[in-house]
């Protein structure tokens, strides 16, 4: 299925955000209105008989007569208050329509306060008040222009029993209704066109410089990878340009060290190949040719075909990751000590010295061979960049509850900016300063995969002119782990 484009994303969820906002703004300005309205009239109708009820128990008339006024002019309310005997104790505004209330309105209102815990909230629709005559007319279609509240309530003071009643009319808002819905009409058209406005302006800011950096990244598989200024217009944009150069970079790095690897490979056969097919045609042509020692030149040419083909296998496996670590617990101390010894043997003739530091019983738990082949060839890697000091420092001990295994040679050396690529499976080996040996020249490669198969810290250090060290860390144990 086709994906939608960045364009057409932008411009939906700008236009659905809209759509929200107007479904937000109709539901508040027109269906929520005026029950919010007439909830915040009761609430004031509420505080004004809070405030009356307060100063009428403190019993002070001069203090009482100033709170209704106050009540009444700052929350557009009427407030009366009557005795039992149905006087009022209080004079306030004598046109609000609480003073036009007969005995028997009164007295219901009254009734209905001490059927309610002493106070009830009366609403009423039209202009006039709670079981009176309704003034106003209902308008067409039915409905109450005005509604009204009334709050009774009975309280006792120093007065006596009273009846305090709070009234309030809440305005039509059925006008208001009509204009808010108006004035949103006029906004969704307004918030639309700024829509489509902001969609271009983002499509041109976001959506076309991705298009631009989308084309110049289809000729990624050629190595080939030409930033446009244009595109560095946020800092998004500008990090995938960077990391696309990089990419660029890398493939035709790789490219190019990919071939660097047929023809250093196809070196690598050629010559055995070459040196057993001449030596077998000297025996079957040469009668007395068919010696021992010709046969031991094709046996070990044939040797260095197996290693070169074995390590081959092995990196391919490992860079699969379908290599599986059979974990035994065995010493490092005797794995050093038996393997150096094959090098004493092996390089005696060059006059190789090889010092050994190693400490005693250090137990560890790892794959055992492929332990024994990283441990070869950093030692090989030694052999091979030597140079003429001949000299190899082998070191072994326990560091912070690791095993640490040193490889250190005296040879030139590794420049800094290439000790990153020396274990890289498609790195040039510098053949100037290099020994002719059996090795593969992916030795490296194969001790980085193994080492991060086990988890396992590694690295060089390195100084040009006086050589390099070649390390791994292992874990020591106790000997009480199993497979």
């Amino acid at each position: 299925m086709k994906k939608k484009s960045l364009r057409f994303k932008i411009t939906l969820y700008l236009a659905v955000f809209a759509l929200g906002l107007i479904a937000l703004l109709t539901v508040f300005q027109t269906y929520l209105l005026e029950p919010m309205y007439e909830k915040y009239k009761t609430d004031m109708v509420r505080k004004a008989s809070d405030e009356v009820v307060a100063a009428l128990q403190e019993g002070n008339s001069e203090d009482l007569t100033d709170t209704i006024w106050s009540v009444s002019a700052s929350n557009d309310t009427c407030v009366r208050i009557i005795d039992t005997n149905g006087i009022d104790q209080v004079t306030g505004n004598m046109g609000c329509v609480l003073y036009r209330m007969n005995t028997r309105e009164i007295l219901e209102q009254y009734d209905l306060a001490r059927e309610n815990n002493n106070e009830y909230l009366a609403t009423t629709e039209g202009i006039g008040i709670p079981g009176g005559p309704q003034i106003g007319k209902e308008p067409p279609g039915g409905k109450a222009e005005m509604k009204n509240l009334t709050l009774t309530r009975i309280v006792d003071s120093d007065y006596g029993t009273s009846v305090v009643m709070v009234y309030a009319g809440l305005s039509p808002v059925n006008a208001t209704i009509q204009t808010l819905r108006l004035q949103i009409l006029y906004i969704a058209g307004i918030l639309f066109l700024s829509v489509l406005l902001l969609a271009w302006f983002m499509t041109r800011t976001i959506a076309k410089p991705l298009m631009k950096i989308n084309e110049a990244a289809k000729k990624l598989p050629e190595g080939t990878y030409v930033t446009d200024p244009t595109t560095d217009v946020y800092r998004e944009a500008q990090e995938l340009n960077y990391t696309l150069t990089q990419a660029a970079a890398d493939i035709q790095k790789a490219d190019q060290a990919k071939r660097d690897l047929i023809a250093n490979v196809s070196h690598d056969l050629r010559t055995p190949l070459t040196m057993i097919k001449g030596y077998g045609e000297m025996m079957r042509d040469l009668p007395g040719e068919k010696t021992d020692e010709n046969l031991d030149v094709i046996i070990n040419e044939s040797e260095r075909l197996k290693f070169l083909v074995d390590d081959l296998l092995d990196l391919s496996k490992l860079s699969n990751h379908v290599v599986e670590l059979h974990r035994t617990v065995f010493s490092m101390s005797e794995l050093i000590r038996r393997n150096v010894q094959k090098y004493h043997f092996y390089h005696k003739q060059d006059d190789f010295e090889i010092q050994v530091t190693c400490d005693d019983n250090m137990m560890v738990f790892a794959d055992e061979s492929r332990i024994e082949q990283v441990f070869n060839n950093f030692m090989t890697n030694a052999v091979n960049y030597s140079g003429n000091a001949k000299m190899i420092e082998v070191r072994a001990f326990r560091k912070d509850g690791n095993v640490r295994v040193e490889v250190e040679d005296h040879g030139e050396g590794i420049p800094k900016e290439k000790l990153n690529d020396i274990w890289d499976r498609f790195y040039k080996i510098d053949r100037e300063h290099v020994r002719r040996t059996d090795s593969s020249g992916l030795g490296l490669n194969i001790c980085r995969h193994v080492l991060e198969l086990h988890e396992a810290p590694y690295g060089v250090v390195s100084e040009l002119g006086k050589g390099s060290t070649f390390w791994f860390e292992l874990q020591e144990t106790d000997g009480s782990q199993s497979k």
